[in-house]
C-alpha cells in the first residue's frame, strides 16, 4: 500500500511531489484492520436481512467496501485522492452505524435504559412549559416501554423516578420534540452524537491515527451503547473538541481561547462524568503555563477565563430551573451522588456482587472512590506532566472504585483521550518526583487500602441462605424462592430482596411470608415471589438472591445457584418426513452434563410430554407414548446404566397439526422440572 507519507525526493514534476511513498508496516496493518471492520459491519447487517429490506444492500456495499479497502490504497498516489478515500471510509462506517441502529430499533423499539426515557420525557414536559426537576417521571416507563429490569432501584426497592442530570441532557431533545417528532428521538440523537464524535475525532487526529478512530467507532460495545441508551454519547462530540490540543490552551488568545471552554461547558451540562475531569484539565493548564514560563498573574487570568466561560456555558441552560426551584434542581443534578441506589457495575463492586466478600458497608466503596479521587487531584499537579497522557481518563480511575461503577464511565472517555494524546505535545523533559508526591502516594495508598479492605472484608449484617426453588414448569423460569435470613448484627434491620441475573439486579421480589424486620440474632424464613417475568431467572442460567438493609446500607447474597445441572439430548432431534398413522417413532433420551458429556446414571426418571400448538392455541395431543393411553402426558421411563431412556410414540388418529414432543428431568429436592430436551415436531398423516 502506498499512502500517507509524502515523498521527500525533490522533483521538477509537480505530480511527483504529490505522490505517496510506502508507509510503515504498522500503518498498512491498521488500514487492513479497518477493511476487516467494514466486512464485519456487512456481516452484522446481513443477519437482519430477513427482518427489514433496509439491511441487505448496505450489507453488500460494506462487505465490498471492506474488500476494496484492501486493494484500492495501493493505487492511490495523490494526496487529494487519498483524502477522498479516507472520507469515503468514514462515510461507510457512519452509514453502517445508522443502518444497524435502524434494524435494532425496528426489531425492538422499546427504550433500553431509564436514563434515556427520562431525558426524552423531561424534554416533553419542558416543551409544554413544565419544570421536570422535582417531578416524578414514572410516566416515561410506559411511554417508552422501559422494562422493569432496566430501572434504577434504590435500596428500599423503589425505582428512581426523578431527573438526575443537568438540563442540557434533555434540552438537546427539545427542538425535535417541539417540531412534533416523538418516536425514538432519544435513540437517534444518541446515535447521531456518537457518529458526530467519531467524525470529529477522525479529522482532529493526525492522519496516521485515523484508522484507529474508525476501528474504535466500530467496536460492538460502543455501537451497542449508542443505540442501547447509554446517554454518555451525547457529551462525546463536545469532549472531543475540548480535548484537541488542550495543552496549547494557555497560549491561546481571542476566540481561540473561547471555543475550548465552550465545548467543555457543554459537556459539563450533559452529565456528571465531565465534572470530575474539569479540575484535572484546569490543573493541566496551570502545569503547561508554568512549563511555558508564564507568570503567576497570567496563569490566574487564563484559569479565570476558562472557568468563567465553561462555568457560564454550564449554567446557561440550567439557569431557568435553578431560579425556578433551586432545591429541586440541586437535588436532581446531585442525585447520582446522594441517592441510596443499589450497587451495580463492572468495577471493584463486582467482587462484592458475585463473591462472598463484603459488603457490610456500601459506604466504604464511596469513601474509597473519594479517597482515590482526592489522591489523584493532589498527585496530578505534583507530578505533572507524568500523568498528562491520562488526563481525560483519570475520572474513570476514581469511579472504578465506586459502588456504582459502569463500563461506560471509562469507555466513553476513550475517544477524547485518544484525541488528546494524539494532538498534544509530549513532554520533552520530566523533572524528578518531589518528596511531597511520595508522601501523597503513601498516604493515598494506605487510606485507599483501608477503605478497600472495609469494602471487601466487612461481611453483610444478614446471613442469607437459599433453601427452596419453585418454577413455572414448562415455562422454565424460577418464579418463587424460599430463603433463610439470620441477622448477625446488633441492630434491627428491615431487609429488601431482589435477584441478580447475569449481573443485572431485577425488580425487587415481594415477600409472601416472613417478618418485615429482623431483630439482632433473629432467624426467619421468607418466601419470595418474582414481581414480573423479567425478574424471573431461567432454570438454565445462574442467579443469586440479594438482600439489602437500606438504613445501614449493607448487602448480603446467597451462593450462585444453577437450577439445571443436567440436560437431555434427544435422538432424532428432527423428523424430516411425514409419518403415516400408526407407524411408531422411536426416540432416545440421554442425560448430559453442562459440558455435553454423557452422565452414566441409572434409575433416573425422564418425562416425555406431548402437545399440539395449533394456530389458535395449545391443544391436547392424541398420540400414545410408550404404553400410555392415548393423549396421556407426560409419560416417564427410567434410564439404564448409560443414562439413556427409550420412548416410542404413535398416533392412530392424526388431527392435521404436528404433535410436539419434549422431555425433561425433575429435581429430586424441590420437584421442579428442568433439563428440557429440544422439541421435536412429528406430522402424522392418514
Amino acid at each position: 500500500m502506498n499512502f500517507l507519507k509524502t515523498s521527500s525526493r525533490s522533483s521538477s514534476s509537480s505530480h511527483v511531489s504529490a505522490e505517496f511513498v510506502p508507509s510503515s508496516r504498522v500503518l498498512v496493518v491498521s488500514w487492513l484492520v479497518v477493511a476487516v471492520s467494514l466486512i464485519m459491519w456487512g456481516l452484522r447487517l446481513w443477519t437482519s436481512g430477513t427482518m427489514t429490506a433496509v439491511a441487505p444492500v448496505p450489507s453488500v456495499i460494506l462487505a465490498a467496501g471492506g474488500m476494496a479497502s484492501m486493494v484500492v490504497p495501493s493505487f492511490l498516489r495523490r494526496k487529494r485522492a487519498w483524502r477522498i478515500w479516507e472520507s469515503f471510509l468514514l462515510v461507510l462506517v457512519i452509514g453502517a452505524l445508522f443502518v444497524w441502529a435502524y434494524t435494532q430499533i425496528y426489531a425492538d423499539p422499546s427504550y433500553m435504559t431509564d436514563e434515556m426515557a427520562f431525558d426524552q420525557w423531561a424534554a416533553v414536559l419542558w416543551v409544554h412549559g413544565i419544570n421536570p426537576y422535582g417531578r416524578s417521571l414514572a410516566a416515561a416507563f410506559s411511554a417508552y416501554q422501559v422494562s422493569p429490569d432496566k430501572f434504577t432501584w434504590t435500596l428500599t426497592g423503589t425505582p428512581v423516578t426523578l431527573l438526575s442530570y443537568p438540563a442540557l441532557a434533555f434540552e438537546l431533545y427539545a427542538p425535535a420534540i417541539a417540531l412534533g417528532w416523538s418516536n425514538q428521538v432519544a435513540v437517534w440523537l444518541n446515535v447521531t452524537a456518537w457518529a458526530l464524535g467519531i467524525a470529529l475525532a477522525y479529522y482532529a487526529v493526525p492522519r496516521r491515527i485515523r484508522p484507529w478512530i474508525l476501528i474504535l467507532g466500530s467496536f460492538s460495545v460502543y455501537v451497542g451503547f449508542a443505540e442501547g441508551g447509554v446517554t454518555d454519547a451525547l457529551y462525546v462530540p463536545f469532549l472531543v473538541l475540548a480535548a484537541r490540543q488542550w495543552d496549547r490552551y494557555p497560549l491561546k488568545q481571542g476566540w481561540a481561547a473561547v471555543w475550548p471552554a465552550i465545548w467543555m461547558g457543554l459537556a459539563l451540562g450533559i452529565k456528571q462524568t465531565p465534572w470530575i475531569l474539569w479540575p484535572f484539565l484546569v490543573m493541566g493548564f496551570i502545569g503547561e503555563g508554568r512549563r511555558q514560563g508564564m507568570g503567576g498573574q497570567t496563569i490566574k487570568r487564563m484559569v479565570a477565563r476558562y472557568t468563567l466561560i465553561s462555568g457560564g456555558i454550564f449554567l446557561l441552560p440550567n439557569l431557568p430551573f435553578l431560579l425556578a426551584n433551586p432545591g429541586s434542581w440541586l437535588r436532581g443534578i446531585l442525585a447520582p451522588l446522594i441517592s441510596k441506589t443499589v450497587p451495580d457495575g463492572q468495577g471493584l463492586i463486582t467482587v462484592s456482587l458475585f463473591e462472598p466478600w463484603g459488603s457490610g458497608s456500601l459506604e466504604s466503596y464511596t469513601i474509597l472512590s473519594f479517597v482515590v479521587l482526592v489522591t489523584l487531584l493532589i498527585l496530578y499537579p505534583l507530578t505533572y506532566p507524568r500523568l498528562k497522557a491520562a488526563t481525560f481518563l483519570l475520572p474513570s480511575v476514581a469511579l472504578f472504585f465506586a459502588s456504582r461503577s459502569f463500563a461506560s464511565y471509562l469507555l466513553m472517555l476513550i475517544p477524547a483521550t485518544v484525541v488528546a494524546v494524539a494532538t498534544t505535545r509530549p513532554a520533552r523533559k520530566v523533572e524528578s518526583l518531589v518528596r511531597s508526591s511520595r508522601y501523597v502516594v503513601w498516604a493515598g495508598g494506605i487510606a485507599s487500602g483501608v477503605a478497600a479492605l472495609a469494602a471487601l472484608l466487612l461481611p453483610g449484617s444478614v446471613r442469607l441462605q437459599l433453601t427452596g426453588i419453585h418454577t413455572s414448569g414448562e415455562f422454565a423460569m424460577v418464579d418463587r424462592v424460599t430463603v433463610k435470613a439470620t441477622n448477625t448484627g446488633g441492630t434491627v434491620v428491615h431487609p429488601t430482596f431482589t435477584a441478580d441475573i447475569g449481573g443485572d439486579l431485577t425488580a425487587f421480589w415481594h415477600p409472601l411470608s416472613g417478618p418485615a424486620s429482623l431483630s439482632p440474632h433473629q432467624t426467619a424464613t421468607y418466601v419470595l415471589a418474582a414481581p414480573n417475568v423479567g425478574a424471573m431467572p431461567t432454570i438454565s442460567s445462574g442467579f443469586q438472591m440479594m438482600l439489602f438493609t437500606p438504613k445501614s446500607e449493607t448487602m448480603s447474597r446467597t451462593p450462585i445457584v444453577i437450577p439445571t445441572a443436567w440436560h437431555l439430548a434427544i435422538t432424532p432431534d428432527a423428523v424430516n418426513r411425514f409419518v403415516v398413522k400408526g407407524t411408531p417413532v422411536h426416540f432416545t433420551l440421554e442425560i448430559l452434563n453442562r459440558w455435553d458429556q454423557p452422565v452414566h446414571v441409572s434409575g433416573i426418571p425422564i418425562y416425555m410430554g406431548q402437545v399440539v400448538y395449533a394456530q389458535h392455541g395449545a391443544q391436547m395431543a392424541q398420540s400414545a407414548i410408550n404404553h400410555g393411553y392415548v393423549g396421556e402426558t407426560p409419560v416417564s421411563a427410567l434410564t439404564n446404566g448409560d443414562g439413556i431412556a427409550q420412548f416410542t410414540v404413535r398416533d392412530l388418529n392424526p388431527q392435521g397439526n404436528p404433535v410436539y414432543y419434549e422431555a425433561n428431568l425433575v429435581s429430586s429436592q424441590d420437584s421442579y422440572p428442568y433439563g428440557y430436551s429440544p422439541t421435536v415436531a412429528v406430522r402424522y398423516v392418514p
